[in-house]
């Protein structure tokens, strides 16, 4: 059982750059663009002998918003107003610049209602002794004692703000457990797993990283599978700019989501926080177990999905493509929409394609199902098939279909093996193999393919000349 500790403030007071410096993570965007965090992010870190839960927020104007705005920062704010409602302490950051404005009383009094513990942290303040002896008065007026003065850049004063966050944590939850929990925080789908030791806490899990466009509806479809507004969906492309992880259950499997930045063409980015937030979705592309790129049927196949597909295959990444919105095609144009949409990904052979519906959760179920095949697939497939096995399909796939003649010579394919995990790559061997009709290496991969049932996983073969090592003799 975990106290969870937020942080708030403004735009800009250094919130992400201290979440990174506490969970030593980093999974939150940083830069001098203002406002770049907007979805919370949740992260674990060891405040002294005890290890909490840190969530990071946007930055706010004030904590008054009105849902039924579409307005970005209307979204953030009541974003911000959760998590508030979520921790146990709170820690409200400012700079020496914003200390005077009426925002931050009005923020002080908005906490002051909700009756929990404030830190007041001071960023961006790099001499501590001088600035805590001149400059402490100024924040009486806010009428809280606990103020801290940090550099989260630098380190100054963490060391300090741990401690103190800590003794309130040992003298208020000594006989009184903080309220969350870690299955609970793991169904209410709230912690990044990625900076929390998975093996000792038996939270292994599969990653699954939503990739797309903006505006693809991939916001949606993870608020759909929590079943509750975790993300913020807005009709404004680039709603989403940091890559947020939330562990869930689903079906007494474990996974992370992650929600991504949409791509889009790079001479359309105006901007440094979709630059950064673009960087970092190509990182998660990399690193994550299973990709689901989401498609809008509406918008069809443009150059940039392409781009980023032929991305992911080339990375060797399990992947699975989903089209949203499907809900909007009527019945009598379903079957021309999806021809015209496969022939445009026909490069791509080796995927499952699910057309679904975020909103109303129109084929989710079979969906997951992929995801648990090819899993299962991409993490065990070196390890159950055998050598013996490949050589047999290889024999029965020539045995079936034997190689064209080359020059009134045989091609014999003789051996086959696994060559590397990521991507999966077969080796063949055999006299002249490497000479090979384009058609008939083809014919192999797919007679591979159907054989093995793979699912999601893109295959590689290649092909290897025998030496007789007696030729020259």
């Amino acid at each position: 059982m975990f106290p969870i500790i937020t942080l708030i403030g403004q735009k800009n007071v250094g919130k992400s750059t201290l979440f990174n410096r506490l969970t030593h993570t980093h999974d939150a965007l940083i830069s001098n663009y203002p406002g770049l965090t907007r979805d919370r992010q949740y992260g674990y870190f060891q405040c002294k002998q005890f290890k909490s839960i840190l969530i990071d927020t946007g930055g706010v104007d004030g904590l008054h918003y009105n849902i039924k705005t579409e307005n970005i920062q209307n979204y953030i704010t009541h974003q911000t107003i959760s998590a508030i409602k979520e921790a146990d302490i709170v820690l409200f950051l400012m700079d020496r610049q914003s200390i005077g404005t009426s925002v931050n009383y009005d923020i002080i009094n908005f906490l002051k209602k909700l009756k929990k513990p404030i830190f007041i942290v001071i960023n961006k303040i790099d001499d501590i002794p001088y600035h805590t002896n001149n400059i402490v008065w100024d924040y009486y007026s806010f009428d809280i004692k606990n103020i801290i003065f940090i550099s989260a850049i630098h380190g100054n004063g963490i060391n300090n703000l741990l401690k103190n966050i800590s003794l309130l944590i040992s003298k208020n939850y000594k006989n009184n457990t903080p309220k969350t929990n870690l299955n609970e925080t793991i169904h209410t789908n709230c912690v990044n797993s990625s900076s929390y030791d998975n093996k000792k806490n038996n939270l292994t899990s599969t990653t699954l990283a939503v990739i797309g466009r903006p505006n693809s509806g991939k916001s949606t479809f993870i608020n759909y599978i929590l079943g509750k507004n975790r993300m913020i969906t807005c009709n404004t492309p680039g709603t989403t700019r940091n890559c947020i992880h939330i562990p869930i259950i689903y079906n007494k499997q474990k996974y992370t989501l992650i929600d991504t930045a949409g791509v889009r063409k790079r001479k359309k980015i105006d901007n440094v926080a979709e630059k950064i937030s673009i960087s970092k979705t190509h990182q998660i592309i990399k690193t994550a177990h299973i990709l689901l790129f989401m498609g809008d049927v509406d918008l069809g196949i443009s150059d940039q999905d392409l781009y980023l597909l032929r991305f992911i295959v080339n990375n060797g990444k399990a992947l699975i493509i989903i089209f949203n919105k499907w809900d909007k095609i009527s019945p009598d144009l379903r079957q021309k929409t999806k021809k015209n949409l496969c022939e445009k990904i026909n490069f791509i052979n080796f995927a499952k394609i699910h057309f679904i519906s975020a909103l109303h959760g129109n084929g989710i179920k079979k969906l997951f199902q992929s995801i648990k095949k090819t899993h299962l697939h991409s993490s065990s497939f070196t390890k159950t098939i055998s050598t013996t096995r490949l050589i047999n399909i290889l024999y029965e796939a020539v045995s079936k279909s034997p190689p064209p003649l080359l020059y009134g010579k045989k091609i014999k394919p003789k051996y086959v093996h696994v060559g590397k995990d990521n991507p999966l790559t077969l080796i063949i061997h055999g006299n002249h193999v490497s000479k090979l009709p384009n058609s008939y290496k083809r014919y192999l991969k797919k007679y591979f393919y159907h054989t093995l049932d793979i699912t999601g996983i893109l295959l590689n073969i290649q092909f290897k000349d025998t030496v007789n090592p007696f030729i020259n003799k």
